[in-house]
């Protein structure tokens, strides 16, 4: 009797996990919906894409729609896209938004202090879109962020567009269960 009342326990909490992950995979399945309507027009022009796996939804946003280059203020266009997010965002229940900064490797010639610098700039970056996407009514405690500089390349840094792709934000919705 012990073994069956156990394996009905096991059975039940399984249910349960499988349960919390379809409701997640649903959650994010809308969102990513939602934000696709939104940022329509960054889309096609590829400032942003968006990648979904079973438990999270990632934003990359390109350098050129949030900053000018070597700057960590918001341009005007990059403001308008985040006050998007935002609004999407209030509604959406998430377990955790992470927000990291990247860049491009400084060449050899560069000098030591240029990965320094370019580790700070993404520090900033990413500081300056989680100050932007907080705004009134996006909860503070699920925000994390990270920075990168150029350890995290998703191009190589041989070409100006493999450079260009490295400078970036990533944005990384887990949903809430």
């Amino acid at each position: 009797m012990k073994t069956v009342t156990f394996l009905a326990s096991v059975l039940m909490s399984l249910a349960l996990v499988i349960g919390c992950a379809d409701s997640a995979e649903q959650q994010l399945r809308q969102v990513q919906n939602e934000l696709e309507q939104v940022l329509r027009t960054a889309l096609r022009d590829g400032d942003i894409r968006i990648q979904r796996a079973s438990d999270h939804l990632t934003v990359v946003i390109a350098e050129r729609l949030l900053f000018d280059a070597g700057s960590y203020e918001i341009k005007p266009g990059g403001i308008e896209v985040l006050k998007q997010m935002r609004g999407l965002f209030k509604t959406a229940s998430f377990k955790e938004i992470r927000v990291a900064g990247h860049a491009d490797k400084a060449s050899a010639s560069d000098g030591s202090n240029q990965y320094f610098e370019r580790l700070a700039l993404s520090k900033a970056r990413a500081t300056q879109t989680v100050r932007m996407l907080k705004g009134d009514g996006v909860h503070s405690q699920s925000f994390i962020i990270e920075w990168y500089g150029d350890v995290r390349p998703i191009a190589s840094n041989e070409t100006e567009d493999g450079r260009q792709m490295n400078r970036r934000v990533e944005i990384v919705l887990y949903a809430g269960i």
